[in-house]
């Protein structure tokens, strides 16, 4: 084989190789990461609601739970849905989780502290940090027998 030769079929395998990595990278992974897809948590499975069971969680005003990537609160008496809020349980700033405070009555960020009202608009951006935060998901729910359920939109 002439030196000539022996360039051009090493550059084709070379090609080859290097066609063949940059196609499977490309692919869709396997082990997709947690904003990829909601984490089905104890009210798990179906990534288009979140349940959670109202004889165990929810008791008293200003209980909270967390299922399938949803915050769900308390608010008032009763077992109707307006009795209950439920948002993204995660920031949207820089992903801190996100809990109720029943005696402020707001969300609020543990991260940077970034708090919220119950209709998801911001009452106070990250303090310590730069950028900004944008309004909470807030998502519809339902009743059924003793089942809470929020449907993400």
């Amino acid at each position: 084989m002439e030196r000539d030769e022996f360039i051009k079929s090493l550059g084709l395998g070379l090609a080859l190789v290097c066609t063949g990595s940059c196609l499977s990278g490309c692919g869709k992974s396997s082990n997709d990461g947690p904003e990829d897809k909601p984490d089905p948590g104890p009210g798990g499975g179906n990534t288009n609601t979140a349940t959670i069971d109202l004889s165990t969680d929810l008791k008293a005003i200003g209980d909270q739970a967390k299922a399938n990537g949803v915050l769900f609160f308390r608010i008032a008496a009763g077992n109707t849905a307006a009795s209950f809020v439920a948002t993204e349980s995660i920031c949207p700033h820089q992903g801190g989780n996100l809990v109720w405070k029943q005696a402020d009555n707001r969300i609020q960020c543990q991260l940077h502290f970034s708090e919220y009202a119950t209709n998801g608009s911001v009452l106070q951006g990250p303090q310590g940090t730069t950028g900004n935060t944008r309004t909470l998901k807030i998502y519809s729910t339902s009743i059924s027998g003793t089942k809470l359920t929020a449907t993400i939109a």
